[in-house]
């Protein structure tokens, strides 16, 4: 896999982390309001797909199908939802914050790669 498909995948994870905070924080924020359903994101699963090699794949389309990859609504949690369950949402902010660290730091050492082959030391 090349550099330039890891750091689009990377990329794009971080866009879903970043919708997924958000979408957590005003969560949080509504916790006492009645009748606020709280939202969740999903993006992982269609991240993983168009991340996936298929036969006879080069590259760029790879690299195009995961560009396309957008953070949605999951609809089917948000049905199950009773409420904002303060715990959960702190859990999930926690787990999203340390994702976002996490891939921060690949995307950070996928840069120095980078940088160390245009220079050649």
């Amino acid at each position: 896999m090349s550099i330039d498909l890891v750091s689009a995948i990377v990329s794009k994870a971080l866009d879903g982390l970043f919708v997924r905070q958000t979408v957590t924080a005003d969560n949080i924020a509504n916790a006492n309001s009645d009748g606020f359903t709280p939202a969740r994101i999903s993006f992982e699963d269609a991240l993983r797909a168009a991340a996936s090699p298929r036969h006879g794949d080069e590259p760029t389309r790879v690299s195009e199908r995961v560009a396309g990859v957008t953070p949605t609504l999951d609809l089917a949690a948000m049905n199950r939802s009773e409420g904002v369950q303060l715990d959960q949402e702190i859990a999930t902010a926690s787990e999203t914050s340390a994702r976002y660290a996490m891939l921060t730091g690949m995307l950070d050492r996928t840069l120095q790669l980078q940088t160390l082959a245009i220079k050649g030391v």
